[in-house]
């Protein structure tokens, strides 16, 4: 599942380089297609983990599809969750095992 996340992430970031609208910025990334959505990226330092979150925000209100990593010094784990439409994905690296939230 680990490689499913990441290969997802990377593909979404090779898609967005190809979109109509792509921006890149400190440590994130995003993009948007009408038809499936806004999909963002982000890397977040948790000091002794790392973790990658990726959001996309289907239209018409669906609910936010949240996937995320977090990489420590011997493990990485996958976890995946979803929030409402008006919040953001958000990543708890530190808990163990890692879990997602909605902001």
């Amino acid at each position: 599942m680990r490689a499913s996340v990441l290969l997802s992430a990377i593909g979404w970031a090779v898609l967005a380089g190809t979109s109509a609208f792509a921006q890149q910025g400190g440590g994130g990334l995003s993009a948007e297609q009408r038809d499936i959505g806004r999909l963002e990226t982000h890397i977040r330092n948790y000091g002794q983990a790392l973790g990658v979150i990726t959001q996309l925000t289907r239209p018409l209100g669906a609910e936010t599809e949240c996937q995320g990593v977090c990489y420590s010094a011997n493990s990485s784990k996958p976890v995946s969750w979803s929030c409402a439409p008006t919040q953001r994905c958000d990543l708890h690296c530190l808990a163990s095992p890692p879990v997602g939230g909605c902001d």
